[in-house]
């Protein structure tokens, strides 16, 4: 793993219980039958007043969730393409294999979470390994995989072009 692997790897694992604590867990105030005021990850805010964790609350929960994940995958394959740039001997695959490695966790850890939390919400226990595993959702990994690829075509073709005279 290189330096940059290690520090997404150390900034992941600290932004992880940020984000269960500041964010999953205060969606449990609304199983009380309190208003929640969180953060829709989309410039705005969710607003809740006191209901259920019904369809519309299960649909806000997870837009938020989504739109979170997509802009850190964003946000990460920015600064790994940086990383490339200022970087030199480094090779560019191992740079964007690193940050695919470290997103993949950290979504799937994430993702595990919200399921776990939707379950609890929904007044149903603690879920089981079966139901876990059943909810994983693959279209996050694919779109990590899809941007490492495109980071390191990018990356080849600016390696290309800068050698031309």
């Amino acid at each position: 793993m290189t330096s940059f692997g290690r520090r997404l790897a150390a900034e992941f694992e600290q932004e992880f219980p940020r984000l269960a604590n500041e964010w999953c867990l205060k969606w449990h105030v609304l199983a009380r039958g309190e208003p929640i005021d969180l953060d829709d990850f989309c410039a705005g805010r969710i607003r809740l007043d006191g209901m259920r964790f019904d369809a519309s609350a299960a649909l806000a929960y997870w837009s938020a969730l989504e739109r979170y994940a997509r802009g850190k995958i964003d946000e990460t394959f920015d600064v790994a393409e940086e990383e490339i740039r200022v970087r030199v001997g480094v090779r560019m695959e191992t740079i964007a294999e690193d940050a695919a490695i470290q997103l993949r966790s950290f979504i799937d850890r994430l993702h595990r979470h919200a399921v776990f939390t939707e379950y609890r919400l929904q007044a149903r226990g603690y879920p089981d390994e079966h139901y876990l595993d059943a909810r994983k959702d693959g279209t996050m990994a694919a779109e990590i995989q899809r941007r490492k690829m495109a980071l390191i075509e990018r990356s080849r073709c600016g390696r290309r072009s800068h050698s031309w005279p």
